[in-house]
């Protein structure tokens, strides 16, 4: 479930919540984002768009155009565009089709006009990487079959993008990809971060191809489970801190 915030100390505690904490490219963290990753909460946009832009920041030199993670902003958008024509305005500097492959959050909220709406997040993920049947997109869902429709919604919007789709007649395939069982109601953000990061750490093993995994199926068996996902949270506080830190310490340098 989303927290809600209390009425108790008006408007200096929501002054306080509103208080910004950390600017990390696009993505501005506030002092209540901390509180709902402490809570445990379900997490909400900006901290996906946080952790997925540090994700791409850390393997930028490694991966070059290889890999795109987009924040939940833009499938949001895409999966509720009202035609094809739309679709394409939005998605043609992305470039899809161009990258092996493609990061996307998908939410089940069903209100546009309801921001940070939605109760469930997976992990769609569009993969060029060069199969023999083609791309394909693979679904990560820590309660399976909960957002399938959501997700299949997002594929049926950027299916005609892809050249591929043409070629077969449209079929570019949804599987469902090994995704371990939340246990709760609030941590499937998480799930989508650590599933995000461990596609990360294969893409960008050195020893991938040598080890001959012709997909990220196995490291997320290896690297997602209750325990990774419980300790997440901790060191994504952990990370925001250094980063702030940082941000401090540059300050200083400059005066």
């Amino acid at each position: 479930m989303r927290p809600r915030r209390g009425g108790d100390g008006g408007d200096r505690g929501e002054a306080e919540d509103q208080e910004r904490v950390l600017s990390h490219g696009d993505v501005v963290l506030l002092r209540c984002d901390l509180a709902i990753i402490r809570g445990p909460h379900f997490l909400n946009d900006r901290i996906l768009a946080f952790y997925l832009a540090h994700l791409s920041s850390s393997l930028q030199t490694k991966t070059d155009d290889d890999l795109l993670l987009l924040p939940p902003s833009i499938p949001y958008l895409l999966s509720n565009l009202p035609d094809p024509a739309s679709v394409v305005a939005v998605a043609e500097p992305l470039r899809l089709a161009s990258h092996r492959l493609v990061l996307l959050p998908v939410n089940d909220n069903p209100d546009v006009s309801h921001a940070e709406g939605g109760s469930h997040w997976t992990l769609l993920v569009l993969d060029n990487t060069g199969h023999a049947s083609g791309p394909r997109f693979v679904h990560h869902d820590s309660l399976p079959g909960a957002n399938l429709p959501a997700a299949r919604r997002l594929a049926a919007a950027l299916r005609p993008l892809l050249p591929a789709a043409s070629a077969t007649h449209n079929r570019v395939p949804l599987i469902e990809g090994p995704t371990p069982r939340q246990t709760n109601c609030y941590d499937c953000g998480v799930f989508v971060l650590a599933v995000a990061r461990a596609i990360c750490h294969w893409w960008a093993s050195p020893s991938r191809e040598q080890e001959g995994e012709s997909d990220w199926f196995e490291a997320v068996k290896r690297e997602v489970d209750a325990d990774s996902v419980k300790a997440m949270r901790t060191q994504l506080l952990q990370l925001i801190d250094s980063l702030v830190q940082g941000q401090k310490n540059n300050s200083k340098q400059e005066f």
